[in-house]
């Protein structure tokens, strides 16, 4: 395969040797065309060459001159789909011929961490890996992996792993997003006709990172955001480059601040430096914990006594990871320093350094980015000495911060949470290729500023709708559950981005949405369970746009009335009827194993119904006692006498159990509109 690489380092592909056509990864060979369209196809060319186009299908030439810059396009018909292979001929007089090429369904995958988490990665291995064995059976499963990539402007290129699409294999979907490829799978199995899958996301991005400068420029306070990446280099070389040198000044301004060293000298290393006026801190410990979102250098300092018997001998001082960065010291005299946040510190002290009695142990730690300080195994924090005895460092501490790292510089070189970026690279680069619909799962990023996501997440789909020039369909993955469980009811961040989510299924048509509140897990915010994510968001495809018949969501909250102390809730989509589902098969994994609320979890374990709270005019919410009634839920609890408002699953990770009879959960809900935690934050 050649490579051309054109101004504005647009990446594009010949797809035979000689041919002077150029494609995007969108045509390859063993590409998916949408059926039953009229299909673009574009390129590159010399500029005034006359291309045509011919699908083997229905052998039809469709023409067009490239423009002044080279470019051109043609709308093909594709005729209903099938396992037929066929050939797409495009030619400005030297013909390149994709092979393989098959007619069907294309579905665009998108979001963050959890739709990016591959088939064979992480902790999935283990649940996949017959799957992944298995994969060369779905060889109509066709599979195009967008490559990550952020840009400032508009981009008309992208580049793709392996360059091409590529059959559904061991090899090809180890690396594949897992929830799209079930979600594929389930569509080729069900529908017979062959499935194409456009995947591109990136983990931790925050949905403002996938929307168009036009979306954006729509909200007054993001427009300053918008003008600093406008005024970014495209070019990711030269944003390094801005960045290295801004960060070598900034690093240069704080280490002159850092009172705890002149010189080269750690003055507050020295045994009689009067530390009494520093916190004290248990390690192991994350210096957050007493300096909350602060990254700067920290010292640590600890007096142990030294028995006479190890003067003059080597020590082994070992403090397990320190993140980011370290600097440590015995007696003020340099032993050793790391800069691999994760990897165990272990130092020799030579025995030139051991003095019997009081010895002080210094740390000068930098913590650049996230957590830091040292919070490792208590059991690598310890002095060992020449007879296997060891001093226990896993104890109090005393810590000071010296300089705060706020307004250091951040690397744009390839920083994906910034308007546009990952749209301008990653999504308008696919269009206009005729795809079905599209399936989306993010949003944790987000949920601190759940509210302003009820207007992102529908100006993102609308934004999407109108550069493909239609409106297809959308689903979202509502977050699952994740973190500790509470015990105590009432407001939640994730809660209310839940319901962010879920309002673009009401304020927009053809926009559906996958609740996996109980596929989730208290202690990794990436759960395993991505074949029941997959296949939840292909029965919405199916009974939305296939006309398969059933029932694609679970019991979701229709009215309610109260009645004396209770109040009746009442259901949609209860398919044979309401019914709960003991969730003690994976209740370690939901709710940790660290039971924080046992007797909720063995309700929930023994199938009684669980997760509703319940208020009355104080607006505090209590746990409440529930039962099925029909289609209604009828709730109270003895300590409102006079309810007024009702919640389900309302919580980061909440002990609930719900469903329908098609084993599909309850949507979290709640009656009530009164501001929750998120409300104001932009």
């Amino acid at each position: 395969m050649k490579r051309f690489f054109f101004p504005g380092a647009a990446l594009l592909i010949s797809l035979q040797l000689g041919a002077k056509v150029e494609l995007t990864p969108l045509f390859t060979d063993n590409m998916v065309f949408q059926q039953n369209c009229q299909a673009p196809v574009w390129g590159k060319a010399a500029p005034g060459a006359n291309v045509s186009v011919t699908p083997s299908w229905n052998k039809k030439t469709y023409t067009a001159t490239a423009d002044a810059d080279g470019k051109w396009s043609v709308k093909i018909d594709t005729p209903k789909g099938s396992f037929k292979k066929h050939t797409l001929t495009i030619s400005d007089g030297e013909p390149a011929v994709l092979q393989n090429v098959l007619v069907g369904e294309v579905w665009l995958a998108s979001g963050q961490s959890n739709m990016q988490m591959p088939v064979e990665s992480w902790r999935a291995v283990r649940t996949n890996q017959e799957d992944i064995d298995n994969a060369a059976q779905y060889s109509d499963l066709r599979l195009l992996q967008v490559s990550r990539a952020t840009g400032m402007v508009e981009h008309d290129y992208f580049s793709a792993d392996f360059d091409k699409w590529k059959e559904s294999s061991p090899e090809t979907i180890r690396n594949f997003s897992a929830a799209a490829w079930y979600f594929g799978r389930k569509l080729l199995q069900d529908l017979k006709v062959p499935v194409g899958i456009i995947h591109s996301s990136w983990g931790g991005t925050i949905i403002e990172a996938w929307m168009s400068a036009g979306a954006i420029s729509e909200y007054p306070d993001l427009r300053p955001r918008l003008a600093d990446v406008r005024s970014l280099s495209d070019s990711e070389s030269e944003r390094e480059k801005t960045f290295e040198e801004e960060i070598d000044t900034f690093y240069k301004k704080v280490t002159a601040e850092d009172k705890g060293i002149s010189g080269g000298v750690a003055l507050w290393a020295e045994p009689g430096f009067d530390d009494s006026a520093w916190r004290t801190i248990p390690l192991p410990c994350k210096v957050q914990k007493l300096w909350p979102n602060v990254n700067g250098i920290y010292w640590f300092r600890k007096q142990i006594e030294i028995p006479a018997s190890w003067a003059g001998k080597d020590l082994t001082l070992c403090l397990g990871p320190i993140d980011d960065f370290d600097e440590t010291y015995w007696n003020a005299e340099f032993v050793g320093s790391g800069r691999i946040w994760n990897k165990a510190r272990e130092y020799t002290v030579p025995g030139r350094m051991v003095k019997a009695g009081k010895t002080v142990i210094c740390i000068r730690n930098t913590d650049d980015h996230g957590d830091g300080g040292l919070y490792g195994d208590p059991a690598l924090l310890y002095v060992e000495g020449p007879d296997g005895n060891k001093i226990r460092l896993d104890n109090e501490w005393k810590v000071t911060l010296s300089v705060s790292f706020e307004g250091m510089p951040k690397s744009t070189a390839r920083e994906p949470n910034l308007v546009t970026v990952l749209y301008n690279a990653m999504i308008k680069p696919l269009a206009p290729f005729a795809i079905k619909g599209a399936i989306w799962y993010q949003g944790e990023s987000n949920a601190e500023k759940a509210y302003r996501y009820r207007d992102l997440m529908s100006a993102m789909i609308l934004d999407w709708r109108a550069l493909w020039g239609y409106d297809f369909p959308f689903y979202i993955t509502q977050i699952a559950n994740y973190k500790e469980v509470r015990q105590v009811a009432g407001d939640d961040d994730w809660a209310e981005l839940r319901e962010a989510q879920e309002m673009a299924t009401r304020t927009l048509d053809k926009v559906g949405m996958a609740c996996i509140i109980d596929l989730g897990e208290a202690e990794d915010i990436h759960p395993v369970r991505k074949q029941e994510v997959g296949e939840r968001l292909a029965k919405l495809a199916e009974v939305n746009d296939y006309g398969r018949k059933g029932i694609a969501n679970g019991p979701r909250f229709e009215s309610y009335k109260i009645e004396n102390a209770c109040i009746k809730v009442r259901f949609t989509d209860v398919a044979g009827g309401l019914m709960v589902i003991p969730s003690d098969k994976y209740a370690e994994d939901r709710y940790g194993k660290v039971n924080v609320f046992p007797d909720m979890v063995a309700k929930a374990e023994k199938g009684e119904l669980c997760g509703f709270q319940i208020a009355g005019a104080d607006r505090v919410w209590h746990w409440a006692d529930a039962a099925i009634a029909g289609n209604e839920v009828v709730v109270s609890c003895p300590e409102v006498a006079h309810p007024i408002a009702v919640r389900y699953a309302w919580g980061a990770n909440p002990i609930c159990n719900l469903y329908n009879s098609e084993g599909l959960p309850a949507w979290p809900f709640r009656t009530d509109d009164w501001q929750g935690v998120t409300y104001g934050r932009l």
